[in-house]
């Protein structure tokens, strides 16, 4: 089976872009969106019915890393089943959590994932009810993402990530101040030099920072487009 597979950056819970989709009617069954981050249809006690509307926007699977605006207590609490070979946490029949590390095989493609980040804003938000510690990876799930990073770099063709390399936050206008012992921006540069050059990378594909912006030929924040994977073709609204 073959299909699209189309990437997006943070939508905090809106359904807009996707009820604006001028092509929605040419959206296919086998058609794969993945959102890098922030997502934020799992929030609260409500989600199945903000999952039921996106199964209903849109006819194939939509695929989510987790960013810093998500309920990570509600994620975590779903079993892991297994997807394209990677691990997932399966929120609806066509709706999942992609977890970070992970490498799926979609239609001969390898994406590589890596979720969280730290919020700017956790001081006005409320732990466990509007904001959660686990929004920022671990030593262990980095020390895996780097581990999955290297055995797979020869494999892998794209790259997700909800927050950015570190070199690229000063080419965007739209700044968030990083804290002197929040390394997660650091070690996504070491990981991005070290897929320079490998033989399959193709794009870098980061969302939190609010912009469509393309930093280098191999890499790209977005926001609100949604861009086919493969040939950066943008879906367009009404």
């Amino acid at each position: 089976m073959t299909g699209r597979v189309f990437v997006t950056g943070d939508k905090h819970r809106t359904f807009v872009p996707l009820f604006g989709l001028a092509e929605k009617q040419e959206l296919r069954e086998t058609d794969i969106l993945i959102i890098a981050g922030d997502a934020g249809y799992v929030w609260d006690k409500d989600y199945p019915h903000d999952v039921e509307s996106l199964e209903q926007v849109f006819p194939g699977i939509i695929a989510f890393i987790d960013g810093n605006h998500e309920n990570h207590q509600i994620l975590n609490s779903f079993p892991v089943s297994r997807w394209m070979g990677g691990n997932i946490h399966r929120i609806g029949a066509r709706v999942f959590h992609l977890m970070r590390g992970e490498v799926y095989s979609i239609y001969g493609r390898n994406y590589f994932v890596f979720g969280g980040a730290r919020s700017v804003d956790k001081d006005r938000r409320k732990e466990g009810v509007s904001w959660w510690r686990e929004e920022e990876p671990s030593p262990e799930e980095m020390a895996y993402g780097r581990e999955q990073l290297e055995r797979y770099r020869d494999e892998i063709d794209f790259v997700i990530t909800h927050e950015t390399p570190l070199f690229a936050r000063g080419r965007i206008s739209r700044q968030k101040p990083i804290d002197g012992d929040y390394c997660l921006p650091e070690v996504l540069e070491e990981w991005y030099r070290r897929m320079e050059g490998a033989p399959r990378f193709k794009k870098w594909y980061f969302g939190h920072m609010h912009v469509d912006q393309k930093i280098a030929p191999d890499l790209m924040g977005l926001h609100h487009l949604i861009l086919n994977a493969e040939d950066e073709t943008s879906l367009r609204w009404v």
